[in-house]
C-alpha cells in the first residue's frame, strides 16, 4: 500500500453503510471521521456532509475506497517476487475458476509478504463507484479490500499459529495462519445473529472439534456492541475478541454474573 504525500480521504463502504476518514499525509493518522447508514448513494453524501460540518472543507479531491469481501471474488495466491507475475497468475486463476476474463483483477502482498491476496470485482460495480464519487466531486484514486486493511491493523496481535475470523455484514472471512504466514482464506456467507450455527462453523475451521489444543482463534468485531454480544460465547471457547483501535479482549477473562 503506497503512503500518500498529502491528506487523504478514506471511504469504507458496505451495502448499507459508509464510513469516511480524513487521514494525515505519510502517517495516515486519522484526523476526523464520520459515518452514515443507508445505501451507498445516500450514505456517502451524508457521511461527507457530516465530515464537512466538523470543519473540514474543502475535503481532499481524491479518495481511497475500501470494499468488503461481499463485493469481491477473493483468492490467496502463492508467493512470488514480481507483482506482474502475481497479477498474471490471478487473472488466469479467476478466468479458470469463474469462466470470465472481463473482471477487474488486482493483487496485493499480504501483511507478512509471504503470499498475494488476489481480488476481482465486477466492471459494473467499479463504474457505479466511479459515478457515485464523481457526483460528490471526488476522484476514485484507489480501490482496495477492507480485508487487507484490517489484517494490517491486527497483524501484531496474531501469533505464529492462529485462526482469524473477521465479522462482516453478510458473513465472515476466515484466515488460517501457520508459522506466521496466512495459508488459507475462506468466505462464509451466514447470518451472524444465528450464533449457534456460526459457533459450530468457527470450531470446525479452528480444528477444535478434532483437537484438544487447537490454534488460538481471534475474532475481529465490527463494533463494540457486536463484541459485547459475542463475549459469553467467546468466553466458553477462550477466543480473543478484537476491535480496531482497541486492545484485544481475551475472552477467557471472568465475566460478571
Amino acid at each position: 500500500m503506497s503512503q500518500p504525500w498529502k491528506s487523504e480521504l478514506q471511504v469504507r463502504l458496505t451495502r448499507d453503510a459508509c464510513a469516511v476518514q480524513l487521514r494525515a499525509p505519510w502517517s495516515r493518522r486519522v484526523l476526523a471521521e464520520a459515518s452514515a447508514d443507508g445505501p451507498a448513494a445516500e450514505a456517502l453524501p451524508a457521511a461527507l456532509k457530516a465530515l464537512r460540518r466538523l470543519g473540514h472543507d474543502p475535503l481532499p479531491a481524491q479518495a481511497r475506497l475500501l470494499v468488503p469481501e461481499e463485493l469481491a471474488y477473493l483468492s490467496l495466491r502463492p508467493a512470488c517476487h514480481a507483482w506482474r507475475i502475481a497479477h498474471r497468475d490471478a487473472v488466469d486463476h479467476f478466468a479458470r475458476a469463474l469462466g470470465r476474463q472481463d473482471l477487474i483483477v488486482q493483487v496485493a502482498a499480504m501483511p507478512v509478504g509471504a503470499a498475494w491476496l488476489a481480488a476481482a470485482i465486477e466492471p459494473a460495480e467499479l463504474a457505479a463507484w466511479q459515478r457515485l464519487f464523481g457526483e460528490q466531486g471526488l476522484a476514485l484514486g484507489h480501490v482496495e479490500l477492507a480485508l487487507l486493511d484490517d489484517l494490517q491493523h491486527i497483524a501484531g496481535q496474531v501469533g505464529e499459529q492462529a485462526t482469524v475470523a473477521l465479522l462482516r455484514d453478510e458473513g465472515m472471512t476466515l484466515v488460517r495462519v501457520a508459522d506466521g504466514v496466512p495459508v488459507e482464506l475462506g468466505w462464509e456467507r451466514c447470518d451472524l445473529q444465528a450464533q449457534r450455527a456460526v459457533e459450530q462453523r468457527l470450531l470446525a475451521y479452528q480444528g477444535a472439534i478434532l483437537s484438544s489444543e487447537p490454534a488460538p482463534l481471534l475474532v475481529l468485531c465490527r463494533t463494540a456492541s457486536q463484541r459485547e454480544q459475542w463475549q459469553r460465547l467467546a468466553h466458553g471457547h477462550r477466543w480473543t475478541l478484537l476491535l480496531r483501535g482497541e486492545a484485544p479482549q481475551v475472552a477467557a477473562m471472568e465475566l460478571p454474573a
